[in-house]
């Protein structure tokens, strides 16, 4: 059997990537300002340093630490031309940089100088932009490490005495931002519950505005291929009775007859995609869960996906290995998860010009498994670890939809039956999806979401 990446990895290389992933969807919020901010930003770190020793001499500055905030921010100023290897190390570098570069700086700032008037408003700046940035928990995380490393850096260096009468009357002022800033980052939650359900009200009113007219174009299809074979042959009669009949050529008449396959087709494929829309927009609810023949499955799901050709589905094979396993779960479930990952494949294969797409089924004691695998471009390994995050989409990605959710909705399917699903990919090579189930003991009761 040909195991999926995550089997055998440790807990810590779990915890590692969630936390990754954790601190990759926090960040990304601020990622559109990130050069503009980054660049100004190191622009003005030199100028400041030289506006506080000259032209408002503070009682102390530290050219050192401006040039250092400087050199932090402006590879941020410049991500877009960040090499694909470096690319993942983006939001640990953006998280540790603005660390330095506000609580840190601003907060030692404020100690070394006494916590003049000057400091006090600068360190409040400094955390009225750390809240445009983060969301709560990351405002809190950097906030937190930032002031205590100043803090150390404080007691640690060369200092005067602390200066508590200065800290105690600013404490009021920095309590009540603390307490009512945050609130402010609770936007981008309720940002994306807003999309949410936007996008449940889009494919509802897609749905009740294209279904109708999708069955009357059905049903006009179904009714021109019932009768035209009638018409077709009272033409040929009165063909032979001598009447003046316009004259049908026989490409006529095949363009006629694929039409109405051509019609079917369409709007069965247009059913599939609105199902597709909404379930992966809609909460899945509550479903009833039930032991599946996952062979079964896939190959009526390879034979109802609606492939825009027939060169398409020739793309398309099931391994002829007669593996078949058992797993609790739905059927609609796994049939939409396997159209993902189906149209995410053929996608990219026909975008490339190149790849094959196999469909195949492994099973051992630990566990079973259904995998698709495709040859075609691969995913860089700068989006790999992102592909499963909701709303994350990406030029060079496999959501051929652009809105981020088609494998974020099979993830979440996939683990509601118990199971995980997982990728590997090798840039420029293949793309293997593995989609795994434990071992089924049988019950004799149904179980349910």
């Amino acid at each position: 059997m040909t195991h999926p990446p995550h089997r055998g990895r440790s807990r810590l290389q779990q915890l590692r990537r969630r936390v990754d992933n954790a601190m990759f969807t926090r960040a990304r919020y601020s990622q559109p300002m990130m050069p503009v901010m980054c660049l100004l930003g190191g622009l003005f770190m030199p100028l400041y340093w030289f506006l506080w020793t000259y032209v408002l001499p503070q009682p102390y500055t530290n050219l050192g630490l401006h040039v250092a905030g400087c050199v932090a921010l402006l590879p941020l100023a410049l991500q877009r031309w960040w090499p694909r290897a470096f690319k993942p190390w983006l939001p640990p570098y953006w998280y540790a940089v603005i660390t330095f570069v506000l609580p840190f700086f601003f907060g030692y700032l404020l100690l070394r100088n006494g916590g003049t008037i000057v400091w006090m408003g600068a360190h409040l700046f400094s955390i009225f932009i750390t809240m445009m940035l983060f969301d709560l928990a990351s405002f809190a995380l950097i906030c937190t490490v930032g002031t205590a490393l100043a803090a150390l850096a404080f007691q640690l260096g060369p200092h005067e005495a602390w200066p508590w009468h200065a800290l105690l009357q600013y404490a009021p002022v920095l309590a009540l931002t603390l307490i009512l800033g945050p609130l402010a980052s609770l936007s981008q939650k309720f940002a994306d519950e807003a999309k949410v359900k936007a996008l449940i009200g889009a494919s509802n009113n897609i749905a009740h505005e294209l279904r109708t007219p999708l069955g009357s174009v059905q049903m006009a299809g179904r009714a021109i291929g019932r009768y035209l074979p009638n018409l077709l042959e009272s033409h040929r009669v009165a063909e032979r009775a001598g009447l003046p009949v316009a004259a049908l050529r026989g490409p006529h008449l095949q363009a006629l007859q694929r039409g109405i396959a051509v019609i079917e087709h369409e709007v069965n494929h247009a059913h599939t995609v609105i199902d597709m829309l909404l379930m992966a927009a809609k909460p899945m609810g509550t479903l009833q869960f039930e032991p599946l023949h996952a062979r079964a499955c896939v190959v009526q799901a390879l034979a109802r996906y609606p492939y825009a050709s027939q060169a398409e589905r020739e793309r398309v094979q099931l391994s002829t290995a007669p593996t078949d396993f058992v797993l609790v779960g739905s059927e609609t479930l796994l049939t939409h998860v396997l159209f993902n990952l189906l149209r995410n494949a053929l996608f990219h294969t026909g975008r490339a010009g190149k790849g094959e797409i196999l469909v195949s089924l492994d099973s051992d004691a630990a566990g079973h498994c259904i995998r698709v695998r495709d040859t075609g471009p691969g995913i860089p390994p700068d989006v790999l670890p992102r592909i499963f995050n909701r709303f994350y989409s990406h030029s060079d990605g496999r959501d051929g939809t652009g809105l981020g959710i088609g494998l974020a909705f099979s993830q979440s399917a996939v683990e509601r039956m118990g199971g995980r699903i997982s990728c590997r990919s090798r840039w420029g090579e293949y793309t293997e999806f593995f989609v795994t189930f434990p071992p089924y003991v049988p019950s004799g009761q149904g179980l349910s979401a």
